[in-house]
Parts: C-alpha cells; structure tokens; sequence
C-alpha cells in the first residue's frame, strides 16, 4: 500500500515553513480538528498527529472510525513515550557519537499513540493523548478497535498506563508478579542474570564493559 505520508509533497523541507503534508493529509487535518472538539494538529516530515485531551480520547477515536472522509477502520499500533520531570542527563554518546545533553521538565508525562489507517482512503495519521507519569490513566479503546486489546495490556505492562474499562487488564510480556513497568525511563536499569548457553548475563549494572 502506498503510504499518503510520503508523496512528494510531504518530503519538502521542514525550514521552509510550507506544510510538509501532503494534500490530502492537508484536507484530513482540518475535518479532524473540526470534528474533534479541542483537538490540535501538528506536523513533522510529512507526518499528522492530532493530539487531544484525554477525556475525549474515545470520543475522538470514533469520530476517525465513523467520518466518512477519515474512515480509520484499522487501530493498527499503540505507543507510549515517558518523559520523566526535571532534569534528567542523556548519554548516547556509545551508540550515536553525540555527546551527552540534558533534558529539563517541569513535570512527567507519558505520551500514548494511537497509530489509525484507512485501507480504503489509504492514509494514516496518529492520536495523541498526554498522561501525567504519577496518574497515567485512560479510557481504553477496546470498545471501539478490538485490536487495542493486546496493545493496552503491553503498554500497561511495560509503562504503567492504566486503560479503564479494558476487559483483562493484566501484564503480556512481564511475570505476573514484576514489579514496577520496565520501559519507563525511571525504572533501575539493576535488571536481572540472565541464562544463555550454559552462562549468567550479569544484570547491566554490574557488567564489565
């Protein structure tokens, strides 16, 4: 399927202030910020996210799925970011070359999207809600994609985020009993041994690099 995302048009540069969108995502973003109270549109390379207020997430999920020029029949991934508050050192100097910076944040949030596809409009944008990192909480989305319903327990499990009325809201990937939401970016990197042929991994802070 050809992604509407990359026409040409959505590859024009950033910095020279036209919209990277292309046409028609130009045309979807004003029939989603029109139709979804409170809803605003952002762009980068060619990309559209409408992020809206968590009380209207479900509301604004139905609208995507039932207009009849959006017409998202697919929820086809969800993803969360945390940003932790205050001022937190990144070091990725080992993997990208870059040297070590620091992020500053008043408060933490976590970020979920919702990534929605027409195959019959061929397009595709993401939905964005804002959690705070001490409260994430949201209405699930089973009652309208039933494909949020592993996707919400992963983000559950891995970041915390709490899906109200979600039929089995329980971990997918971590034992029944972890503690803690490994994914977060406030989660002890300690980890744990791990076994692989016939040797112990020692957890990553106690490796000799």
């Amino acid at each position: 399927m050809v992604d509407a995302t990359t026409t040409k048009a959505a590859k024009e540069d950033d910095d020279t202030g036209a919209s990277t969108l292309s046409v028609h995502l130009q045309e979807l973003r004003e029939v989603l910020t029109g139709g979804i109270p409170g809803a605003t549109a952002s762009e980068h390379r060619g990309e559209l996210t409408i992020t809206v207020d968590p009380v209207t997430l479900t509301a604004a999920l139905q609208f995507a799925r039932d207009d009849a020029a959006t017409q998202c029949e697919l929820l086809s991934d969800i993803s969360a970011v945390h940003w932790p508050g205050g001022v937190m050192p990144v070091d990725v100097e080992e993997t990208t070359g870059w040297p070590t910076y620091t992020e500053e944040r008043d408060e933490g949030s976590i970020e979920v999207n919702y990534i929605l596809r027409s195959v019959a409009k061929n397009h595709w944008f993401r939905i964005r809600v804002s959690l705070p990192d001490d409260d994430p909480t949201v209405a699930s989305a089973t009652g309208i994609y039933s494909s949020a319903n592993f996707m919400e327990r992963e983000a559950y499990d891995l970041m915390g985020v709490e899906f109200t009325g979600h039929p089995n809201l329980t971990r997918i990937m971590m034992p029944d009993d972890w503690n803690g939401h490994p994914h977060r970016k406030d989660y002890p990197l300690g980890g744990v041994e791990v076994m692989y042929k016939g040797e112990t991994i020692p957890p990553p802070d106690e490796r000799d690099y």
